[in-house]
């Protein structure tokens, strides 16, 4: 709940009220103090006084037992104010004369408070004497005793009212005193207070620099004005924060673009305008080809530098013509809001790439960048912001699966293709958690004598009873990172096989497994192998490792040190699809390889064309290491690499993949059968 406002001005009205009437009833009571006391020092004195001024009288009278005389001096005590009553008794105690006036009637606690303040003073009484002029003895004789009795009750009456004028006078003084301090108060404290309060109220605070508190001139040099001076520099302050934060917030730090942030608000600003002026704009979606070759062999500083550049490029061919974002990464997007149909956005694109293809020089490198480029037009590719970009993206990849520097239109095919890439995405992450993935074997012949030398270990998919082939998931896997699970579940699934072989049948053969270029990269793919193998108690000599040339190629001088540490704990090393890459014949005689593959294409293209094949058996010989051709099909291209001295062979000319308990039944039981039994 809400506490009800109460306002300053009328706080200190109430402070300073009671403290005056505070103030005013303690010096009231004060008063009283002094006043009771000077009148019992009056009263006392005045008592007194009047006792020497009637004694010598009365004893006259007593002596002379003339009660007239006594009752006319009675009569004249009386009649002094405050007085109730005189009595005078005689020396026996008996009385002699009385006189008293009519009492008035007071209340009990009146008569309490009289009592409390004149208690000791109510009465007085002096000895009468003999005259000492008679018979000529100065000895004393006691004749009577004069009492006098005042009425405390009307002394206190008479005392409040002479105080009542001063308190009345009192408490005035401190009502105009309050007064005059509430109205300077609020004139000099509530009043400029409230008038920053408003200020406050009124400021923007997306522009708090444009509503600055109002300084007060009587406040220049006191507490107040500093408060408003110091608010006021906050306000500043917070201003240009405000600015920082919301260029942090809405631009990239690296180029200056415009964020994903930023680039939707313009986005959702651009739509409105088209869809008002019933106009078509295009979103590109830009991603830099082999960014990631720059920062790992330039390093990230060149890689910044290079992504700034491309921005400045962007910006060029863009012009006034529509935005460029960043939206992280080598990732950008360019809004062409003037282009209306499919043709000028090809038109701009087949521009854009010209520019963007030219040699950038960063200090001694030249980079020629590459881009791939996916275009969505408003409205037909989507009604908003988000469904632009996502499409564009999706066009974008599209392009980039065509090859390096290409682009392309959106289409809603497009989009039922990335669900069903996002749907096996997540069913891999299944599949690996219910073991829905199996290995099939390919076996490794000697060509000479068609004896069995060992086998390929490849995975198979089996989802809902159905084998999914690999085609269909290990692309997917590779891009989202799920194939380091996958591989290395391969590599234990095969040290369980070999260990399974050997107690089976006291005898295994070597088994070869695919490793990707993503599990390559991974920092823990050495050790893994060591202790799968270490855990499965297998000679490493029994499990090779196939790297393809991109894996080695991606980083040499890595590779090399990861292929050294295997080669040294004793397993084998095998290059897979040798002779599809580039830049591979430098690096050969450095990697600490065993094993070379020829690709298939490279043997399907046998006995025909065999210039390819032939170089690579006479390196492998060159370089002692074991040849195997791979994807053997017929008898031509066996005769072929038999005639040329290749040792090993594989293919379907052979056998095709086989599951663990046909390829054990084929291969184990009959190990010693030539092939053309088998």
């Amino acid at each position: 709940m809400t506490p009800r406002f109460k306002s300053l001005t009328w706080k200190q009205t109430n402070l300073v009220v009671f403290t005056a009437l505070f103030f005013a009833i303690a010096i009231f009571v004060v008063e009283i103090a002094l006043v009771v006391v000077t009148t019992k020092q009056q009263l006392t004195a005045s008592q007194e006084e009047l006792l020497n001024s009637v004694e010598q009288t009365a004893s006259n009278a007593v002596w002379a037992l003339d009660d007239k005389q006594t009752e006319q001096t009675l009569e004249g005590i009386i009649k002094i104010d405050n007085i109730s009553s005189a009595v005078i008794t005689l020396d026996d105690g008996s009385l002699f004369v009385t006189a008293s006036n009519q009492p008035k009637q007071f209340s009990e606690n009146y008569d309490n408070l009289s009592h409390f303040l004149f208690k000791d003073l109510n009465e007085i009484s002096r000895p009468l004497y003999r005259p000492f002029y008679f018979e000529g003895n100065k000895k004393q004789q006691l004749i009577g005793t004069l009492t006098i009795f005042y009425n405390t009750q009307e002394m206190t009456n008479n005392l409040f009212n002479q105080l009542q004028l001063g308190f009345i006078a009192t408490l005035a003084r401190a009502l105009l005193l309050t007064l005059v301090l509430t109205i300077v108060f609020h004139r000099f404290l509530t009043q400029p207070i409230a008038q920053i309060s408003e200020a406050i109220d009124k400021i923007d605070p997306d522009l708090p620099d444009e509503n600055l508190l109002p300084m007060a001139k009587a406040h220049k040099d006191d507490e107040l004005g500093l408060v408003t001076s110091k608010f006021n520099q906050i306000l500043l302050q917070f201003s240009q924060t405000q600015n920082k934060l919301r260029k942090m917030a809405t631009r990239d730090p690296l180029t200056s673009l415009p964020n994903r942030t930023l680039l939707l608000e313009t986005l959702d600003v651009t739509i409105q305008r088209a869809r008002v002026h019933k106009r078509h704009f295009a979103l590109l979606f830009i991603d830099l080809d082999r960014f990631k070759n720059v920062n790992d062999s330039l390093g990230h500083a060149i890689g910044d530098q290079f992504l700034a550049r491309v921005a400045r490029i962007l910006e060029t061919v863009v012009g006034d013509r529509g935005g460029v974002a960043r939206l992280g990464g080598d990732e950008f997007v360019i809004v062409a809001d003037d282009i209306e149909t499919p043709d000028q956005a090809a038109d701009f694109v087949d521009k854009l790439q010209k520019q963007l293809n030219a040699p950038v020089q960063l200090n001694e490198h030249a980079i020629h960048p590459a881009a791939s480029i996916g275009i969505s037009i408003y409205p037909e590719d989507g009604p908003g912001a988000e469904d632009l970009i996502r499409h564009a993206d999706i066009a974008m990849y599209s392009a980039k699966a065509a090859g390096s520097n290409q682009w392309a239109f959106f289409k809603q095919q497009m989009t039922e293709n990335a669900a069903v890439r996002l749907k096996t995405e997540a069913s891999l992450h299944d599949a690996l958690k219910h073991n829905e993935f199996l290995l099939y074997f390919q076996p490794k012949l000697d060509l000479k004598t068609n004896r069995i030398m060992g086998c390929e270990a490849l995975i198979r998919w089996q989802k809902n009873g159905e084998l999914v082939p690999p085609m269909s998931f290990i692309p997917i896997a590779e891009e989202t990172g799920i194939i380091i699970p996958i591989g290395r579940w391969v590599i234990e699934q095969s040290c369980k096989v070999i260990r399974e072989w050997e107690k089976k049948y006291n005898y295994a053969i070597p088994i070869a497994v695919n490793v990707a270029s993503q599990q390559f990269a991974d920092a823990s793919l050495v050790s893994d192998i060591k202790q799968l193998a270490l855990r499965y108690q297998i000679r490493p000599e029994l499990l090779e490792i196939e790297i393809t040339e991109t894996s080695l190629m991606n980083d040499v001088d890595q590779a090399i040190t990861k292929l050294e540490q295997l080669k040294s704990a004793g397993f084998g090393i095998a290059v897979d699809d040798f002779g599809t890459g580039y830049s591979s014949l430098s690096y050969l005689r450095h990697l600490p390889i065993t094993t070379m593959k020829i690709d298939r294409g490279f043997v399907s293209d046998l006995p025909h064309d065999a210039s390819i094949a032939s170089t690579i058996l006479m390196l492998g010989q060159q370089l002692n290491l074991d040849i195997v051709a791979e994807g053997i099909e017929n008898q031509e291209q066996l005769t072929w690499l038999q005639q040329h001295n290749c040792q090993i062979g594989q293919g379907f000319f052979f056998s095709k993949p086989l599951p663990l308990d046909e390829f054990e039944a084929q291969y184990f039981t009959e190990m010693s059968m030539p092939l053309e039994q088998v």
